[in-house]
């Protein structure tokens, strides 16, 4: 037997007049953007994507009614990765523009209200450009988040399951993204290969000023070359990673993915107000 439109949660397996009634029912459009980058020698190049789409589509197989889950975009901003074999970059205007049209053409359609769910940390001031545009070239609402953000809604939960030291220790190729990854392709992780590493900045505590993890940073930043932190692409707490914590981490991910989209499905979209005297004699300046 085969789903009917009102059942299919991945917007690529739609017919035309499905997704018009898609649009009819209100779906929320799931974007997920990841990247092609090193994790180190443990993990493989799709980390981010797979993370990423993984989610979102668990999260559209649990809620076909009110999502819709969008084509993965797999490559993103990663220049400063470069030294290490295998990631492939986007420059940062041609990455913008690129998922601006993709917010367009989604709100052309008539579906008004899209997530941006990120899985590559470098691409995130990125996406929120591209979200701020969309609304305000669109009447579109668009939101954005890392996906490991979505942990942050209970506050209690992060504690649950570290282990890995603070800061530093859930970065890049970390606690975090080892178990998530084990939890859904165990099968493609060298574990043997796992190690723990921490960028220079991390080595020797908080310092106050520069710091970073995925679960928080300092108040400064400066991101060099990716090869300046250490040998190997590692930038966390690998061997603290287990399938059992990215099973935990996963469900918690795509509860939360679940419930954030029936709230966005319909938050309200507010109505701009013009508060000059004299009316502007031009359109306003370009985005």
């Amino acid at each position: 037997m085969t789903e009917s439109g009102s059942d299919k949660y991945i917007y690529s397996d739609l017919t035309w007049p499905e997704v018009n009634e898609a649009v009819k029912r209100n779906k929320v459009i799931l974007l997920p953007v990841g990247t092609t980058e090193q994790h180190g020698p443990h993990l493989p190049l799709d980390v981010d994507s797979l993370i990423a789409e993984s989610l979102c589509k668990e999260a559209g197989r649990r809620a076909p009614d009110r999502i819709l889950v969008a084509p993965l975009i797999a490559y993103g901003f990663n220049v400063h990765a470069m030294d290490f074999p295998g990631t492939l970059h986007v420059a940062w205007d041609h990455f913008v523009e690129y998922c601006l049209d993709i917010c367009k053409s989604i709100s052309y359609h008539g579906f008004k209200r899209i997530i941006l769910v990120n899985g590559h940390g470098s691409n995130t001031p990125l996406l929120e450009f591209v979200g701020r545009r969309t609304i305000m070239e669109t009447d579109a609402l668009v939101s954005w988040f890392m996906w490991w953000n979505l942990l942050r809604v209970d506050p209690g939960f992060i504690d649950s399951f570290r282990e890995s030291s603070f800061p530093g220790g859930a970065g890049h190729a970390g606690e975090v993204e080892t178990s998530v990854y084990l939890h859904l392709c165990r099968e493609k992780v060298q574990m043997d290969k796992a190690v723990d590493r921490k960028a220079w900045f991390n080595k020797d505590g908080a310092q106050g000023y520069q710091w970073g993890d995925a679960f928080g940073s300092g108040p400064v930043t400066c991101f060099e070359w990716s090869s300046t932190f250490n040998e190997d692409g590692v930038f966390g707490e690998a061997t603290r990673g287990t399938a059992e914590k990215g099973e935990r981490i996963f469900e918690e991910a795509v509860r939360r993915l679940v419930e954030y989209a029936g709230l966005f499905r319909n938050q309200p979209k507010r109505e701009r107000k013009d508060y000059h005297d004299t009316p502007p004699t031009h359109e306003l300046p370009q985005a």
